[in-house]
């Protein structure tokens, strides 16, 4: 009986150790290598209901029902990043012509306005340090314009790397969408291919899990989407207090930036917040940095419990691998960690049926 148990706990350590292994070269070779595919698995699968839905209603054969349910997929998919690209491309383009005028009329008068008070403070206690600060500002003033020549550089440098990389993320979204469209055409026949290559006596569970999965993927995207809705109800509160006009929109674009991996809120409020210090409008540049603390405090509390809620993970498992994920795979770690870590007490739940018990 010892024996059975040790052999047991050998075994379930090393399928443990394999799995990790696993999900490890998966999320950092196997799935940049092949993305398309299973982006367009997931598009398909997405679309099947719909597909069987305009079948029925509509009377027509489901692979002429899966043309025309991913055509109209993808062009309300264009439709939306279009209205969501264009309003952020008008508020750069505002921006960006403001920057000039703001540099002149706060940045310099602010900048002017704090070393005449440096100096008339030091001048109380070394009245010779008034040339050293004049010596001070200049050298600032030479520095910042270095400092605007190389933000330009950068810039030409971002440019420049996106226009390289762009090719291939065009590739990917073209690839993509041939590989959604030829697997809702023949999703049956995907389907039982990929079931073929499963052994037989784990089709059962294979099933569980194809259903455990979706559903999972379901209530993670209903929690993002929740915490992007607090976020945006949390920024139009704040820019409304503030006096901002136009606070909606501009609520929506920082909240889409909250998404995005490494950007954030303080992507935006920060900088605002330092622009409207130096145009001596201190009250709102307070505000805005307590609106970003506030945002972040909330995140940070609301995240793992959310997610825990949603996935059935308690808090402190699910702030665990929230921050294993983040730590080992990046932003994407930390969104696909908690389903791994689903998936991992979904396979010990049902350990009986993968090691099955041999008699003693």
């Amino acid at each position: 009986m010892q024996q059975a148990k040790m052999i047991r706990f050998i075994l379930w350590t090393v399928f443990g150790l394999c799995a990790f292994g696993w999900a490890f070269a998966g999320l950092h070779f196997i799935l940049p290598a092949t993305l398309p595919f299973w982006l367009g698995l997931l598009i398909a699968a997405a679309l099947r209901p719909l597909t069987l839905f305009f079948s029925q209603k509509m009377r027509i054969r489901r692979r002429s029902a899966a043309v025309f349910a991913t055509v109209l997929f993808y062009t309300l998919l264009v439709v939306l990043l279009w209205a969501v690209g264009l309003v952020i491309w008008g508020q750069l383009c505002s921006l960006t012509a403001s920057l000039p005028d703001l540099y002149k009329t706060a940045f310099l008068p602010a900048l002017a306005r704090f070393f005449e008070w440096l100096s008339r403070f030091l001048s109380r206690f070394v009245p010779d340090l008034a040339d050293t600060v004049q010596l001070w500002m200049q050298s600032l003033a030479s520095a910042a314009a270095k400092l605007s020549t190389s933000l330009s550089s950068a810039l030409l440098s971002f440019c420049t790397d996106l226009a390289a990389a762009l090719p291939m993320v065009l590739i990917t979204v073209l690839v993509t969408i041939f590989c959604s469209a030829f697997i809702s055409l023949d999703y049956p026949r995907v389907m039982a291919a990929l079931h073929s290559l499963i052994p037989a006596r784990f089709c059962p569970l294979a099933d569980q899990l194809k259903s455990f999965a979706a559903t999972t993927l379901l209530r993670l995207l209903r929690a993002y989407l929740l915490l992007l809705l607090i976020t945006f109800l949390e920024l139009c509160a704040g820019l409304w207090l503030l006096g901002v006009s136009g606070f909606v929109s501009i609520a929506a674009i920082i909240a889409l930036l909250d998404i995005l991996p490494v950007l954030g809120t303080g992507t935006a409020l920060i900088p605002w917040a330092v622009i409207s210090l130096l145009g001596q409008n201190g009250g709102r540049a307070l505000g805005l940095f307590v609106l970003y603390l506030l945002i972040t405090g909330a995140r940070s509390l609301l995240e793992p419990k959310l997610v825990g809620q949603q996935l059935g993970l308690p808090p402190l498992v699910s702030l665990v691998s929230v921050y294993a994920g983040l730590r080992l795979f990046g932003v994407l770690g930390a969104v696909l960690m908690p389903c791994l870590v689903l998936a991992a007490r979904f396979l010990w739940q049902r350990r009986k049926t993968i090691f099955p018990s041999q008699p003693s």
